[in-house]
């Protein structure tokens, strides 16, 4: 199956032909095994395989996650249950979760589900779900410090979790892993751009402009990106 390719792409990002890329290092960030299996795979019955309920997923409207991923004009919050579509706009989901949830683990992987190929990003959470916002972006920067993030890759995406610490109260890491790796067909690079005053900036470099979907799932809390490849 063919990768998506935005119309819409920064003058910053050099086009380049649809090619097939074998992973040459998967991230492993935590347990990949369970970022491929199915404890990461959402479901729309609630319960279903011992995931508990698909909370809400960012969708764009119109779109079929059986067809070829592609770009919405937006993409907004879908109800609690729907299947996630595929879009290349940028999406946010607002929270007010207290205390803030606290992350804990960044995994990913190259799947295939249903012919789909895709590589997933899973955000672990503990005390709850934040909010978020994520889109494309010219450059990644670090908050507090205003200097750019260097990925690997030929887009930037940009994910903002808030209200969410990666740390405790004493200052002190939550992650069990340091956020680090790359190198799968789509995500080249995932990586930490800040953790500061309730905000948690992630990085992801990637090979394309491509379309993504976001799912939410409990038990443990999680946020999921995929990102066609």
């Amino acid at each position: 199956m063919s990768r998506f390719r935005s119309p819409h792409r920064s003058r910053n990002w050099s086009w380049r032909g649809v090619r097939a890329l074998a992973p040459t290092l998967v991230l492993a960030v935590g347990a990949l095994s369970a970022c491929s299996g199915d404890d990461d795979t959402p479901s729309s019955t609630p319960g279903a395989g011992g995931l508990g309920a698909a909370s809400t997923s960012a969708t764009a409207a119109g779109r079929s996650p059986t067809s070829s991923p592609g770009a919405g004009a937006s993409t907004t919050p879908s109800p609690t249950g729907s299947t996630p579509a595929w879009s290349s706009a940028p999406t946010s989901l607002t929270r007010t979760t207290m205390p803030s949830p606290r992350l804990v683990q960044v995994r990913a992987a190259h799947n295939v589900e249903g012919g789909l190929s895709f590589d997933r990003i899973v955000l672990e959470f503990t005390g709850g779900l934040p909010g978020y916002s994520a889109r494309y972006i010219d450059e990644v920067v670090r908050p507090g410090e205003g200097s750019p993030l260097a990925l690997a890759g030929q887009a930037n995406f940009e994910i903002v979790l808030n209200p969410a610490d990666a740390h405790d109260d004493a200052g002190k890491s939550t992650l069990r892993a340091p956020v680090s790796g790359g190198g799968l067909p789509a995500v080249r690079e995932v990586a930490m751009a800040g953790d500061f005053e309730g905000y948690v900036h992630l990085g992801v470099g990637l090979d394309d402009v491509v379309g993504y979907r976001v799912t939410e799932l409990t038990a443990p809390d999680r946020l999921i990106f995929d990102f066609a490849a």
